[in-house]
């Protein structure tokens, strides 16, 4: 048991290390964005957003903001997976959903 919970931790540690050794904090700068788009280009129910497409999410796009209970999918921007649609803020996608988290403390 004790050995499962250590292998989790350091994979959890792992994941968060790989992510900012792809995205770190000048990625965006040493790798400027080609694709550019204006943000008259978005059409509603989209909004431009400056920083979300493409690895790494250094590209602006048109994205569609999901309101609470609407179906959403999580993404990994490290790999350049960006969805045309995202949860408003402060909402969470949570298993599927756009959810509303309660801060804790």
């Amino acid at each position: 048991m004790k050995a499962a919970l250590i292998l989790a931790i350091v994979a959890c540690a792992l994941t968060l290390v790989y992510g900012d050794f792809v995205c770190g904090t000048n990625y965006c700068k040493e790798h400027p964005c080609t694709t550019k788009i204006a943000s008259s280009s978005c059409r509603a129910p989209s909004t431009y957003r400056d920083l979300h497409s493409g690895k790494c999410a250094c590209c602006p796009a048109c994205v569609t903001l999901l309101s609470e209970g609407a179906a959403c999918k999580k993404y990994s921007k490290e790999i350049g997976e960006t969805p045309s649609a995202v949860c408003k803020e402060p909402l969470k996608c949570l298993t599927g959903v756009c959810t509303k988290v309660t801060p804790r403390g």
